[in-house]
């Protein structure tokens, strides 16, 4: 988490502004204006950095009579940067690595989706110390807003449960131990 705040650091703190607010609204299509409104950034700074980001083809200029609207383009280069701009999947992150320290964990299981505001996650292992699993819950709640509903289960409780269809739907396996 430490080395991510460094990178971004690095960076122009507007046009971190500006990338955030697209990649959290990849749908939308924007007006400049409303662009610099809803990031806080001047609109001739805002008009600058737009102009960066269609020529680094990461933002696509869509024209209704003479009306611009600039919107997100889905492509390799905006998915690598959400991968690094995208807080929740930081947040959840940082949770893993974390967990991962414990000793007893021996895997996290995304189980769900994920949202802007919360993660279902279930741990495996023997012997897990809630309590842990708790106060970094609650930091990461505190520091970031966010919600990690945390399961500790044995293997053969895991297993059980999915066998009983309780743990079907979408599951992501984010650690497991080698």
């Amino acid at each position: 988490m430490e080395n991510l705040k460094i990178l971004e650091s690095l960076f122009d703190r507007k046009k971190l502004k500006i990338l955030k607010l697209l990649l959290q609204e990849k749908d939308k299509k924007f007006y400049l204006r409303e662009l610099s409104k809803q990031t806080g950034v001047p609109i001739a700074t805002t008009f600058r950095i737009i102009n960066q980001l269609v020529s680094l083809d990461l933002v696509q200029i869509i024209m209704i009579s003479k009306f611009k609207l600039y919107t997100l383009i889905d492509n390799e280069n905006t998915q690598f940067l959400e991968s690094f701009l995208k807080e929740g999947k930081r947040i959840v992150q940082y949770f893993v690595d974390e967990v991962t320290k414990l000793a007893a964990v021996e895997a996290v299981i995304l189980h769900g989706k994920e949202t802007e505001e919360k993660a279902n996650v279930l741990l495996i292992g023997e012997g897990i110390d809630a309590n842990e699993v708790k106060r970094i819950c609650g930091i990461i709640k505190e520091q970031y807003n966010f919600t990690v509903s945390a399961l500790a289960l044995t293997k053969e409780q895991f297993a059980q449960m999915s066998t009983m269809g309780l743990y079907s739907g979408e599951k992501k396996v984010l650690y497991k131990k080698s």
